[in-house]
C-alpha cells in the first residue's frame, strides 16, 4: 500500500478493535460487554496502528464504527489520520457482533463519493470477512499473517477500482495486514 501509483481507486480498512479489559467479575451479558475499555496495552496498541496508518497516507472519507467502548476508545487512541479533511465518523449498532455478512452489507449503503471507509469492529465477522475476499487471492506475503488469525487492533487493508456500493466480492483485493 505504500507506492501511490498501485494504489487501488478506492482503499478499506478493516480493524479489530485494541485489546479490552475483561468484564468486571460477576457481569455477564451484552450491557457489561459494551461498556469494557481499552487496557493501556491496547491504548498504545491503538496508538501503533494510528502512526501505521498515517505513514501509508491513509485518509478515510467514511468511519463506520461500533458503538461498543472499546470499539471508540480504539478510535479515539488512534489519533488523527485524516489528513486535512474530517471523515464522516457513524457509531453502527449492527457493528456490534456482526455476521460476515450484515458488514458486508453495509458497503451496499456507502454513497459513491467515498473512496476510502474504515470499518472498525469486531471479531469474529472481521476476520471471516477478510478470509472470505482473501480465498484464493491472497498475496503469498500476506498468508503467514494471515493464518495468524485477526488479533485485537488488527488491520486489513483492501482495495478495489469499482464504487464500494457496486463492488462485488471478487473485485475487492486484500492489499495488506497489519497484526500486533
Amino acid at each position: 500500500m505504500t507506492d501511490p501509483k498501485a494504489l487501488p481507486a478506492r482503499q478499506m480498512v478493516l480493524m479489530r478493535h485494541a485489546q479490552a479489559a475483561p468484564a468486571p467479575f460477576g457481569e455477564m451479558g451484552q450491557d457489561a460487554d459494551m461498556r469494557r475499555p481499552l487496557t493501556l496495552h491496547g491504548q498504545h496498541m491503538a496508538a501503533r496502528c494510528g502512526a501505521w496508518l498515517r505513514a501509508r497516507h491513509f485518509a478515510p472519507d467514511l468511519v463506520l464504527v461500533s458503538p461498543a467502548l472499546r470499539t471508540v476508545q480504539t478510535l479515539e487512541a488512534i489519533g488523527s489520520f485524516y489528513g486535512d479533511r474530517q471523515p464522516d465518523i457513524r457509531h453502527v449498532n449492527a457493528l456490534y457482533d456482526a455476521l460476515p455478512a450484515t458488514i458486508r452489507d453495509m458497503l451496499y449503503e456507502v454513497p459513491d463519493k467515498c473512496s476510502n471507509i474504515m470499518i472498525l469492529g469486531h471479531n469474529p465477522g472481521l476476520y471471516a470477512l477478510v478470509l472470505h475476499w482473501a480465498a484464493g487471492r491472497c498475496p503469498a506475503a500476506l498468508e503467514p499473517a494471515l493464518q495468524q488469525g485477526f488479533p485485537p487492533a488488527s488491520i486489513a487493508c483492501l482495495g478495489t477500482q469499482k464504487p464500494w456500493n457496486t463492488a462485488t466480492d471478487g473485485e475487492i483485493h486484500l492489499r495488506d495486514l497489519y497484526c500486533q
